[in-house]
């Protein structure tokens, strides 16, 4: 098949960075037999293609932007030459274009990320101006939809879309596979004198619950001698400073290790000296630490976000607090969520066990069987 996946956002993106989806998709769809190529946001310039690799192209295609939102001169005529569009989120000006076209619609599937959330304020306007105008003009609920999460999945169903399908997002592990010095399971853990490693990889941002975080490594911090925090991201300084504010003196004593940036290569070493993961974020499309963690097979305690309903399942691969959608986060329960990973080296052993074999299910090869039915 000929397969054009359309970016609809109206942002420029640099294809060489960490993960790009359409570039994992692609490289997905092209191992299974597929070429593809790319629309992304051109601006207003002349319409150029590139090539990024054997069966993948890229179309910088001449654009403007409104809302975020890419218009496309002409993307239904180009779009007629493929077997299958894939296009991204159902509000999207150029996304409603390509699903609702009488010619084109049997060909079109959208993949979806985004749901409602208090902090997706602006993504939340812009879908009420896609439902009481857009939807009305013209709708396809019967659109082929493949979602991020089983919570974007429930959001596509509660605006009325009947074919929805949660696939996930893959992970590129590549940089990793490729490093031979890279091992899955750190071979300090569990020795003498190893201290119990909680960890948090992740912008420092109200979105992410970074306040309550730490206040919770604090009150760990301060209840075991034997244990230490690392954190690794960057912020805004005022909200970085209320939050390292309330763990300075555990900066000050080393307990509590803070790197604001590391690369990709440098991460992996990270994970390998973490013995759990604490992730209390309140909004994820998805969360691509989850993901990171289950690759190197660290215990994750989450909340119940879009990136946890797909890849843990509470007791089993991690420990899922139902934070969203069960009266808030409340620190006692963390806290002994916390407690719990770390009296308990069977649940631990258990957990990384099974980690062990979900990490091979983290490809972009399996969200495009998902979508292409392989």
């Amino acid at each position: 098949m000929k397969i054009l996946i359309v970016r609809t956002h109206a942002s420029y993106l640099d294809i060489n960075s960490y993960n790009v989806q359409e570039i994992g998709l692609a490289r997905a769809y092209v191992s299974l037999g597929h070429t593809v190529d790319i629309v992304m946001y051109g601006g207003w310039t002349k319409t150029r293609k590139e090539k990024v690799e054997d069966g993948i192209n890229i179309i910088f295609m001449r654009s403007i932007g409104i809302l975020k939102n890419g218009i496309f001169p002409g993307i239904k005529r180009l779009a007629t030459k493929y077997d299958l569009i894939q296009t991204h989120e159902y509000d999207q000006i150029t996304s409603w274009l390509l699903y609702t076209d009488r010619k084109l619609k049997s060909k079109v599937i959208l993949y979806h990320g985004p749901y409602y959330s208090s902090f997706n304020k602006g993504y939340n306007l812009r879908c009420k101006i896609a439902d009481k105008i857009m939807l009305k003009i013209r709708n396809n609920p019967y659109v082929r939809c493949y979602t991020k999460s089983e919570a974007a999945k429930e959001f596509l169903e509660s605006k009325g879309y009947v074919n929805v399908t949660a696939v996930g997002v893959g992970l590129d592990t590549s940089i990793w596979e490729r490093d031979k010095d890279i091992e899955i399971h750190s071979t300090s853990k569990g020795q003498v004198g190893h201290l119990f490693t909680y960890t948090y990889v992740g912008k420092i941002e109200p979105r992410r619950n970074s306040l309550f975080l730490m206040k919770l490594m604090d009150r760990l911090l301060s209840a075991h001698n034997d244990i230490r925090c690392m954190v690794v991201g960057d912020g805004d300084i005022d909200y970085l400073n209320q939050c390292m504010s309330v763990v300075r003196k555990h900066i000050d004593s080393g307990r509590l290790i803070y790197r604001n940036k590391v690369n990709q290569t440098e991460i992996a070493s990270v994970y390998e000296e973490s013995d759990c993961m604490l992730f209390p974020s309140i909004y994820e499309i998805f969360g691509m630490v989850l993901m990171e963690a289950m690759y190197f097979t660290v215990p994750v305690i989450t909340s119940d976000n879009g990136g946890a309903d797909m890849l843990y399942r509470d007791g089993e691969n991690g420990l899922v607090i139902d934070s969203n959608r069960n009266g808030g986060f409340k620190l006692e329960e963390w806290m002994d969520a916390a407690e719990r990973i770390y009296s308990d080296s069977n649940l631990r052993d258990s957990i990384r066990m099974k980690l062990s074999y979900d990490r091979y299910k983290l490809g972009w090869e399996v969200v495009a069987k998902g979508i292409i039915g392989v």
